[in-house]
């Protein structure tokens, strides 16, 4: 082999090891993301009939009637 097919070859190789490296780099961040324990939860909301259901307390007094 001469030189110039040589520097090629190590030239084909170093730039699919980068775009390796940097593929691998993505993956890895997106399965990080996605992970059960990346990120905090919020409050978590259930649909349905809960005990504590209507909120607000308050009583509604009828308004005097107006002449």
């Amino acid at each position: 082999m001469s030189v110039a097919q040589n520097s090629g070859m190590q030239k084909t190789v170093r730039q699919f090891l980068v775009a390796l490296t940097a593929c691998l780099a993505v993956g890895a961040g997106a399965a990080f993301a996605v992970s059960p324990g990346s990120a905090p939860e919020g409050p978590v909301q259930h649909a349905g009939v809960t005990v504590d259901w209507p909120h607000n307390t308050a009583t509604a007094t009828p308004a005097p009637p107006v002449n």
